[in-house]
């Protein structure tokens, strides 16, 4: 009876541990197939996010881009449409900026984490796409009292082809 019981016990422990191993081989997989990886060279999922992008009135060959998120969140897109690549960043801001995207009256607050605007010229510039945790492990401490936001704003351009 012992014995019996005891394989059962094994076997319950055994597919545990395949399922973990399941779970976390199909998580595994789909990061490296669907992932990407942002500025600090952490894998993330693209399939996770969704964009807060605001464009402006439309030009043939440049597209203002601008995002205000709440933080922390999980990971923001910063991207332009096909064909277009981000050419200048504006303003970048982790902290508590003030103004507003539609009236372009984005200022630094009083308490924002000072290298946003570096990080993300860095890493965004000349790339339809990049991808941020909107966190203080990506951009370093606010020492802001009270809730923070990441704040972006750019242009996008058209590709130069190789034919024009």
């Amino acid at each position: 009876m012992e014995t019996t019981h005891s394989l059962h016990r094994h076997c319950f422990i055994v597919l545990l541990l395949v399922i973990s191993a399941s779970y976390v081989s199909c998580f595994y997989s789909k990061n490296i197939i669907n992932g990407s990886y942002h500025v600090r060279g952490i894998k993330i999922d693209r399939k996770r996010v969704l964009s807060s992008s605001k464009s402006g009135g439309y030009q043939p060959n440049k597209q203002p881009i601008c995002m205000d998120k709440p933080a922390p969140s999980d990971i923001l897109p910063i991207f332009c449409g096909e064909g277009y690549v981000i050419a200048e960043i504006k303003f970048a801001d982790y902290g508590q900026p003030t103004g507003n995207c539609e009236k372009n009256t984005l200022k630094r607050g009083n308490c924002g984490a000072p290298a946003t605007l570096r990080l993300v010229k860095k890493n965004c510039l000349g790339k339809e796409e990049c991808w941020f945790p909107v966190t203080d492990e990506m951009f370093g401490p606010t020492h802001c009292k009270g809730p923070v936001k990441f704040v972006f704003s750019g242009t996008c351009k058209k590709k130069m082809n190789s034919k024009d």
